[in-house]
């Protein structure tokens, strides 16, 4: 942790883009105001046959999937010992953090008796059997080992103190490193379990789920994704918020990087295909109606991304592993939308489209988040330099 040469960003917060975010954040917390006011119906499109929708698989499902850079870096910096890419790490670790803190409060307006939640802290009420248990301890905990992760970043942040304060921080910070090992373990072991748990809930939900997509290997589907999408997260939030990228030498690093993340994808790719030809779902795929049309949205998703950080040339350009991250992401969220939503047919007939207000509040959510991560990464040491 201490090597970690990061300093704050600095410069003015409440930028024009910043203004803008906070005005479509205000627009989705009024209508969780009028969600709690009013009920979950006054503002969704969910039903019985529906009863999860837009904000479930947005916020908790493909939002904890495009936040997995905390989980990729972990892999690539701890346990293939690969420190150069550790300036990446604390980025990383708060884009994660972020990211499943909203995932669990969004269950507080997705859920229709949202104090129920209560009930999952009190063992008696605790099912073993139950997937959606052991996502729900997962990320719990996740949340937690995240914290004690992106620590250092905060202690060092008052590191000029004096006194009896700074022994204390001290102390804590020798205590956090000490013990860096267990904690990132867990910040290993713990997205492992939750990501394959949520392709386990679709094993769950049976035929209800186009053959396009329902897979005994849906669960392997889903891990596999999800660190292509965090390597993705991780090269474009480098190239947002750093200028280093420039240099050759720092450019090399991202574009190995990039090479990761296309073979993650790549064997996606193959295991998705593999398996709807096995499957005998291809037929499926040429009907014409949504199920399809998103399918090979899909796949062209996939396939562009992997065209542009296809080869070590062209991956040492920067607009085309920007590119090719973005494609990559975008094809691992409708990937997860098709899963749950487009691909999700509970009762012939029945369909389902997000309101203006399911939609306001997802966005609003996402544009909070956004707002936090620029606030933060310009006032506590998240963002690395290169040492010269």
């Amino acid at each position: 942790m201490a090597h970690v040469n990061a300093k704050p960003l600095g410069g003015k917060i409440l930028t024009p883009s910043v203004i803008l975010m906070l005005f479509v954040a205000g627009a989705g917390i009024y209508f969780l105001f009028v969600r709690y006011i009013y009920g979950i119906g006054a503002v969704s499109n969910l039903s019985n046959y529906m009863p999860w929708g837009i904000w479930k698989v947005i916020n908790v499902i493909v939002g904890a999937a495009l936040v997995c850079g905390g989980y990729a870096c972990a892999f690539t910096v701890y346990l293939f010992n690969q420190g150069h890419y550790h300036r990446y790490v604390r980025p990383a670790l708060l884009i994660s953090l972020l990211g499943y803190s909203f995932a669990g409060f969004s269950l507080f307006y997705d859920v229709g008796r949202y104090w129920g939640l209560f009930n999952f802290l009190i063992p008696k009420y605790w099912q073993g059997n139950s997937v959606l248990f052991e996502v729900g301890l997962c990320v719990m905990t996740y949340i937690g080992v995240l914290s004690l992760e992106i620590a250092p970043a905060i202690i060092e942040k008052f590191s000029h103190v004096e006194g009896r304060l700074r022994v204390v921080l001290d102390k804590l910070y020798a205590f956090l490193d000490r013990f860096l090992f267990l904690i990132i373990s867990l910040g290993i072991l713990l997205p492992t379990m939750h990501q394959s748990g949520l392709g386990g809930l679709a094993v769950v939900m049976g035929q209800k789920i186009s053959p396009l997509w329902q897979s005994p290997l849906i669960s392997l589907h889903h891990l596999i994704s999800c660190m292509a999408m965090g390597y993705g997260c991780v090269i474009v939030t480098e190239m947002l918020v750093s200028h280093d990228y420039k240099e050759t030498q720092h450019m090399e690093i991202l574009s190995q990087l990039a090479k990761v993340m296309f073979m993650i994808m790549f064997v996606f790719l193959v295991l998705r295909m593999s398996e709807v030809l096995r499957s005998g779902a291809m037929a499926l795929a040429f009907k014409g109606n949504l199920d399809s049309i998103s399918f090979w949205t899909e796949m062209l998703l996939m396939v562009g991304g992997l065209w542009c950080v296809r080869n070590d040339q062209v991956r040492m350009k920067p607009n085309n592993i920007f590119l090719g991250s973005c494609l990559i992401m975008a094809a691992g969220s409708l990937y997860r939308l098709n899963v749950y939503i487009i691909g999700f047919h509970p009762v012939p007939g029945v369909t389902y489209f997000p309101s203006v207000p399911e939609l306001s509040i997802s966005l609003g959510m996402v544009c909070l988040q956004l707002i936090f991560f620029i606030m933060i990464i310009k006032t506590f040491p998240i963002i690395a330099k290169e040492r010269r």
